[in-house]
């Protein structure tokens, strides 16, 4: 157990110390290192596009919701000023609301 240990002392020392990177076979070492760089660096981008993506997917539901609840506040005042009561209180100049409905005239051009 001690040998273990005494080797694992060793190594960690090594690595510490930086010596896995200049022995005779490092450039396995350094192609492993650029490799693992390049991948977080990948990594990385992928994550802030992400989230740049959510932060704008948020903004828009947000204002979907609020065109939602501006459309729905605009519908309801057109459809109250459809309704004949509404018409009848903004009659103004002397005009009457017809109680009949309007009817066609057609004129005869034959003489």
């Amino acid at each position: 157990m001690k040998n273990n240990m005494k080797v694992f002392i060793r190594v960690v020392k090594d690595i510490l110390k930086g010596n896995f990177l200049v022995k005779e076979d490092a450039y396995r070492n350094w192609n492993f290192i650029v490799f693992l760089t390049i991948l977080s660096l990948i990594s990385i981008t992928s994550s802030h596009m992400m989230d740049r993506k959510i932060k704008k997917i948020n903004k828009i539901n947000e204002e979907i919701k609020e065109l939602k609840s501006e459309y729905a506040d605009i519908h309801s005042k057109c459809m109250q000023m459809q309704l004949s009561s509404f018409i009848r209180k903004k009659l103004v100049n002397g005009l009457k609301h017809l109680e009949s409905p309007p009817y066609e005239l057609f004129l005869n051009e034959n003489k």
